[in-house]
């Protein structure tokens, strides 16, 4: 009875992203890189994408979450009620949830390209998905929050400044440090104090 119960929690668990790992199990060998799993630790997951119906352990620092619904381990978490599935994806493996994250819940850990890939989707599809981004107000001042492609980065006055396209045009954002981003797709918040120049309070990096 208890293995019953067993796979049940695994099938119900990993059917939000059933179609992520059928789409990218078509494309590889992943019997290779996927075992089950209760011995996991987040931690050990780099630049870790939490993506939760709810989150009831404490996340790595710097992880970007969003959640169905909140809970007091999801500090700073985005919250879409739409979120479905539970799981973690980094740069080197990645873990899928029978059911929500908490201590001693079986996952999958898999470290297929593919399903990695199409796991990282389907967090960002979350993660955006009740996101208002704010557009230039009629003075050109205020806060903002753009989405684009850099398109350079180049020295300006005692750091560099950061070509960013977006919808509406160009912007030009003051960095401190270079950053070695060209042609990558970013998330820019901030606040412009002067037309077309923004000053930024976080950089995400979209791909």
């Amino acid at each position: 009875m208890e293995i019953i119960t067993f796979v049940a929690g695994v099938i119900v668990g990993i059917v939000a992203v059933s179609i992520a790992v059928e789409f990218a199990w078509k494309k590889s060998m992943p019997e290779k890189t996927c075992k089950l799993t209760k011995k996991w630790n987040l931690g050990e997951i780099k630049n870790p994408l939490i993506a939760a119906e709810k989150l009831l352990v404490d996340a790595p620092q710097g992880a970007k979450i969003v959640v169905a619904s909140p809970t007091p381990h999801a500090v700073n978490a985005k919250e879409n009620p739409d979120v479905t599935g539970n799981f973690v994806v980094g740069l080197n493996k990645a873990y899928i949830f029978a059911g929500e994250i908490r201590e001693g819940q079986i996952a999958m850990v898999t470290s297929d390209e593919d399903i990695m890939k199409e796991l990282k989707s389907m967090f960002y599809d979350f993660y955006r998905g009740h996101e208002r981004v704010k557009s230039y107000a009629p003075s050109g001042r205020g806060m903002v929050k753009i989405r684009g492609v850099v398109r350079a980065v180049f020295p300006y006055r005692d750091g560099y400044m950061m070509r960013v396209s977006y919808e509406k045009g160009l912007v030009g954002v003051i960095l401190k440090e270079r950053m070695d981003v060209e042609g990558r797709r970013v998330e820019v918040e901030g606040e412009m104090k002067e037309y077309p120049f923004i000053y930024p309070h976080s950089i995400t990096l979209l791909d």
